[in-house]
This record gives C-alpha cells, sequence and structure tokens, in this order.
C-alpha cells in the first residue's frame, strides 16, 4: 500500500509542464498538485506580480518563473526558449483562458482576447517541440471554439513551414461551467489526471461538467468526465 501511495505521489516524474499564467488561483492549485507528484514546471508570471511570486515559489524544487506577457508574441517567444533551456524539453503546457465574468468583459470580448492569447502560444511553442505535446487549455467560455481554432491554424502553420517531420500535438480542452461551484483544487486535480493520461488518438477532448445534484447525498461538489473525438495535428 505504502509503494502504491507512493506511487501515486511521483506519477509525474520525469514530466515537464509549461503554465504561461501561474498567478490565478487555478495556475497556484495546479502548480502544487504537479510539484507534489514529482513534475517540474515552468512557471509565467507578469513583471508586475514577479517578484511576490518569485519569492513564494523560491525554494521550490522543479519550479522555475520568469516574466511573460501573454498578449504579446515576441513574450511567449522568450518564455518558452528560457524554458526548453532550462528543462531541456517540454511535454505540456496549460494554459488558462480567463472567463468573463473573471475579466469582467463580454463573452465575445472573453472569446476574442482568448483565442488570441492560444493563437500566441501554440505560435511560440512549436519550435521547441521534440516529439509529442500535450497542450490542455481550460477555457470556460471559448472551450467549443478552441479545437477548429488551433486545427486550422496549425494546419496553415505547418504547410508554410514544412517542418520535418511535422510535431505531434495532443490537445485536451477543460469547460469548466460559469456558474459550477467547484474550487480551483478540484478542476487543477482534473488538468492533472489529464497529464497523467497516456497519448491515445482517439481521446483527445475532455469537458468537465456537474452531475446533478441526488437526494440525500452530501452537498459538495460532483464531476463528471466525458471524452469526444477531437485533433491530432
Amino acid at each position: 500500500m505504502d509503494l502504491e501511495r507512493d506511487g501515486l505521489a511521483r506519477a509525474l516524474t520525469g514530466k515537464v509542464a509549461a503554465i504561461p499564467l501561474a498567478t490565478t488561483p487555478f495556475g497556484g492549485a495546479i502548480t502544487d498538485l504537479v510539484l507534489e507528484q514529482g513534475g517540474r514546471l515552468a512557471l509565467g508570471v507578469s513583471p508586475a506580480q514577479f517578484e511576490a511570486f518569485d519569492a513564494k515559489i523560491d525554494g521550490r524544487e522543479g519550479a522555475h518563473c520568469q516574466h511573460v506577457d501573454l498578449d504579446r508574441p515576441h513574450s511567449l517567444s522568450e518564455f518558452f526558449q528560457i524554458a526548453f533551456a532550462q528543462f531541456e524539453h517540454l511535454d505540456v503546457v496549460v494554459l488558462e483562458l480567463a472567463s468573463p465574468k473573471r475579466r469582467r468583459m463580454t463573452t465575445e470580448k472573453a472569446i476574442e482576447a482568448g483565442t488570441r492569447r492560444l493563437l500566441y502560444c501554440l505560435d511560440a511553442v512549436l519550435p521547441y517541440i521534440g516529439g509529442d505535446l500535450h497542450f490542455i487549455c481550460v477555457a470556460p467560455a471559448s472551450g467549443p471554439a478552441v479545437i477548429p481554432i488551433s486545427t486550422a491554424f496549425l494546419a496553415a502553420k505547418f504547410a508554410t513551414t514544412r517542418k520535418t517531420p511535422a510535431p505531434r500535438i495532443r490537445m485536451s480542452i477543460v469547460s469548466p461551467p460559469e456558474d459550477s461551484a467547484a474550487g480551483e483544487v478540484a478542476l487543477a486535480r482534473a488538468v492533472v489526471h489529464l497529464m497523467k493520461e497516456a497519448r491515445s488518438p482517439d481521446i483527445l477532448e475532455t469537458v468537465l461538467s456537474p452531475q446533478p445534484r441526488q437526494r440525500r447525498q452530501p452537498r459538495r461538489s460532483r464531476f463528471d468526465a466525458r471524452s469526444k473525438m477531437c485533433l491530432q495535428a
């Protein structure tokens, strides 16, 4: 039993994940979980928050944080360049696209801003994909649009650059409902579960949604993870 527990605790040993937006409550929760399970992290922090975040993360083995501006392509390119230099490979990118409520904007504006960040991030990481990359996107507002937008962008990019062999990108989408009472830790656990999954060309999208509350059950958030057919770039 102890060996099984220890194995679960170190389930992400050897994996390197990049989190370009690490200062949100979700970013903090997934940072803790990944480090607890033996993973290594490249963490992106805005310049205004860098000093406080760096002091918080200082001394934690396997974590490296640096400045990044998700709305500037050059800044994202530098982020992935330094992450690759630090860890020599990247296995996972976890990109959180803020909900309209959190950013105090309309759904349309949130989708526009999220799509821009998604494409900047995909473009910036492409030069540093050695083989497979698992791109996990947490997208409350734009979840349904992420796969087709990414497919079109990557197809055009690969046709233009003619990189041989083309990188293999597995994309997973986690779309928590706007009105969900789920905590950030529950959401982070769902993403970490995806990070542990073996590559499968048939199951590439996971949608997170709450199950209907049953009578005479403890009052706590419950989730049902469903899988859908999506993209293999």
